[in-house]
């Protein structure tokens, strides 16, 4: 009855450790005890986890399957199905029309700014604030993101667009030597005089393309590569792309005409050219500039903390900025008389849906993916933060096409990629929004602007818009911080974020991604590759397991407890076996061939009493206390300690055979413990299993210690039988643990009293 005993206990120690191995381990212990011939208890838990391994593949494949109706599939495409049923029209429905005014007011002086950062029409950045946002608004699963224009998205896009224009009329010139073929061609830019292709349809088949990205990438579920791109990558990313975008303002504030720089170190070449024409600022411009700046600074840092006391929603400070400066311009300091650029017109009405010039598609899909990548990574990461404040659940892969989809919806009608705005986000999220209802309301408010206000900005000097875009760009550049705190918490982090923004600020933007995300990946390659090995003893004679290098840690005599955490694979197992090796040589001699190995017991020359004197009683078999009887040096057993090891591959494997191989050579068993199912399946494909021995795993290092230390009673009875007197008998525990009262038990008490 004991081996019937210990065999349930060691299925409901199964079952206490691992839930998915419940129902394997209940019906293996019935089935043990029901049988008249009762198996090795030693087996019952790595015969669970084979058991519990196969459930785990039947389910995995079960799961595959793809079961889902088309409502389902409707509903999981248009989430605003599912909860608007559910959504609380009492109690919800102020917030998100308060939330919807403040962002519809946020989103008029911010999408003209922005529009400039892309080389586009003011009314662009506006069409951009409705169009994609409606589509957002049904298909995405954020309740707090303000999508629509964004900075660095922006720079992004006009950057593209200034080089495929100034690409297109240099072919142009060449195929046309006519300046009158050439002035047919004539855009508005004067920077890029002959492309066939105004920067406004460029725009449109980036957003095209970007589309068509990310709705590609949501529908091969690959919404968890932005795992890839570290906190610390975007954040040293996004500091630099703030860099590019204040530079590209510049010539804004202080009314100069540059040439725009394209290519590598155009920031530092963009500031000799600064330089250059410094004596060619405009006064008018540069006082518009200071003035903007100056209110917005003070309006923000003392005035705005005070009247968010008293004041329940949020002054639209910008909005009042372009009002002012509009009104300014056209009827006090006009840029007729003292020269410095302004809006212009502004349509009015919505425009028609058409497709944009898809025949230069594949001249920006590469400069697209980048885009999408971007505006993704920093949508989702929005999204993450507030649904974990909120306490709700987002998906990647449906975000992804949700603004795959906005974004291709937006280009038909004229607009330009949109991302989530960190500012915008944040405001809704503070005044109270619920749901996209906000989103939805803010577009009904942008119509009005769209058919009837539009006009009345036509007037508004750019010098003002750009100085909104640097106070904007405050909270990107305090993304600084984020880097003495990289540094105090990994210098490998900290490394990776000077590695994107000096990449970003000195060759270019998209320069700067690729190089983050080499570092990101090397390092994060580096410290997989980096296992630690650690060498495991008790804890003040517990069944505590820690380092040995702690205080009070003492290791068992005979047992060597190596505890591995990281990935077995062929780049990490040759560490794994050199380290290993020098803990435990396998050169080390074998034992005397005079003493009996009785499964880690040696019998051999003292007396009972002196057992008696070195050796701690405990009366329970599998909780013992490691309090040792010291007897030889040498290491009979090596358990591996495999509880954080996440994966490991057939080169890994075939190591372990090789090493369970060598050290049996020397009487040195290997001994594996706490290995995930996943883990059994790749050693029992590479049978490793079969070759160390089944019997040779266990849950935890405490029960491979007891294993170790408890004698093998069939081997003990056998050489019992060949009469020897107790008091002669000495037995000298190679490994640890053996309680006395075990031992009297399993040899004094069943050895016959002949002589």
């Amino acid at each position: 009855m004991n081996d019937f005993s210990a065999a349930k206990d060691q299925a409901n120690f199964v079952m206490k450790h691992n839930n998915s191995f419940c129902n394997t381990a209940t019906d293996m212990s019935n089935e043990y005890l029901e049988k008249a011939s009762p198996p090795n208890p030693r087996k019952i838990y790595a015969d669970c986890i084979l058991r519990a391994s196969e459930s785990q593949k039947s389910s995995i494949k079960s799961s595959m399957r793809c079961k889902c109706t088309p409502l389902e599939w409707f509903l999981t495409l248009f989430p605003i199905f599912s909860w608007l049923p559910k959504y609380n029209w009492r109690t919800d429905l102020s917030f998100d029309l308060v939330a919807g005014t403040t962002i519809c007011v946020m989103h008029i002086p911010q999408g003209m700014a922005y529009a400039l950062l892309g080389n586009l029409q003011p009314i662009i950045g506006i069409y951009m604030a409705f169009f994609p946002i409606i589509v957002y608004s049904f298909m995405g699963t954020s309740r707090h993101v303000s999508m629509g224009t964004f900075a660095v998205v922006c720079l992004m896009t006009g950057k593209v667009a200034t080089e495929r224009m100034a690409s297109y009329a240099a072919v142009q010139l060449k195929l046309n030597d006519s300046a009158l073929l050439s002035e047919l061609y004539l855009t508005d830019d004067e920077t890029t005089p002959g492309s066939p292709y105004t920067s406004e349809q460029i725009a449109t088949v980036i957003s095209f393309s970007v589309g068509i990205w990310q709705i590609l990438m949501g529908t091969l579920r690959l919404g968890s590569l932005s795992v890839l791109l570290s906190a610390e990558l975007v954040s040293g990313f996004t500091t630099g792309a703030a860099v590019h975008v204040l530079t590209s303002q510049i010539r804004n504030l202080l009314g100069l005409s540059l040439p725009r720089r394209n290519g590598l170190f155009k920031i530092p070449l963009t500031y000799v050219d600064i330089m250059w024409n410094f004596g060619n600022i405009n006064v008018t411009a540069v006082l518009f500039s200071v003035f903007t700046i100056s209110s917005l600074v003070i309006f923000n840092e003392v005035l705005k903390p005070i009247a968010a006391r008293k004041i329940p929603f949020p002054i639209p400070i910008e909005l009042f900025t372009i009002i002012i400066g509009t009104l300014v311009s056209k009827y006090w300091i006009t840029s007729k008389e003292y020269g410095f650029p302004i809006v212009n017109h502004i349509p009015t009405g919505l425009p028609t849906p058409s497709l944009p010039p898809i025949e230069i598609l594949p001249d920006v899909i590469v400069d697209s993916f980048v885009i999408a990548l971007v505006a993704f990574v920093i949508s989702v990461s929005m999204a993450k933060i507030f649904a974990i404040k909120h306490n709700y659940q987002i998906n990647p892969n449906q975000e992804l096409i949700a603004n795959g989809t906005s974004n291709f919806v937006g280009s038909l009608f004229m607009c330009a990629p949109i991302s989530a705005s960190l500012s915008r986000s944040l405001i809704q999220e503070q005044v109270g929004g619920k749901s996209q209802i906000a989103g939805l309301f803010s577009c009904s408010l942008i119509v009005i602007v769209l058919l009837w206000i539009g006009p009345f900005f036509e007037t508004l000097p750019h010098c003002v818009l750009s100085a909104m875009i640097v106070v904007a760009l405050k909270g990107m550049f305090l993304q600084f911080l984020d880097l003495p705190k990289a540094y105090n918490e990994s210098l490998l982090n900290a490394v990776v974020w000077v590695a994107a923004f000096i990449a970003t600020v000195l060759l270019d933007i998209e320069y700067g991604l690729g190089v983050g995300l080499i570092f990101s990946i090397c390092t994060l390659i580096f410290t997989s590759n980096k296992p630690h090995i650690n060498v495991l003893g008790t804890y003040a004679d517990s069944n505590v397991y820690v380092d040995a290098s702690m205080t009070q840690a003492k290791e068992i005599p005979g047992i060597k407890i190596v505890k591995y955490t990281g990935s077995l694979n062929f780049a990490t197992i040759e560490l794994f076996v050199e380290k290993l090796q020098l803990i435990i040589p396998p050169t080390e001699p074998k034992r005397k061939k005079g003493a009996n190995n009785l499964g880690g017991i040696i019998v051999s020359t003292i007396s009972k009493e002196k057992i008696n004197d070195n050796v701690s009683i405990d009366d329970n078999l599998c909780d013992f206390h490691p309090a040792m009887v010291q007897l030889q040096e040498s290491i009979s057993w090596i358990i591996l300690d495999f509880s954080s090891v996440s994966s490991i591959d057939p080169a890994g494997v075939k190591a372990l055979k090789s090493l369970t191989k060598t050290y049996l050579k020397k009487d040195i068993q290997l001994i594996f413990v706490g290995c995930a199912p996943s883990l059994f399946q790749v050693m029992e494909r590479c049978e490793l299993l079969s070759q160390a021995g089944i019997e040779h795993f266990f849950s935890t290092v405490h029960d491979a210690v007891t294993f170790c230390c408890v004698p093998n009673f069939e081997q003990i009875n056998n050489n019992a039988n060949q009469a020897m007197s107790p008091d002669s008998i000495n037995i000298d525990c190679v490994t640890t643990n053996v309680p006395y009262q075990v031992i009297q038990n399993s040899i004094f008490e069943k050895i016959p009293n002949n002589t």
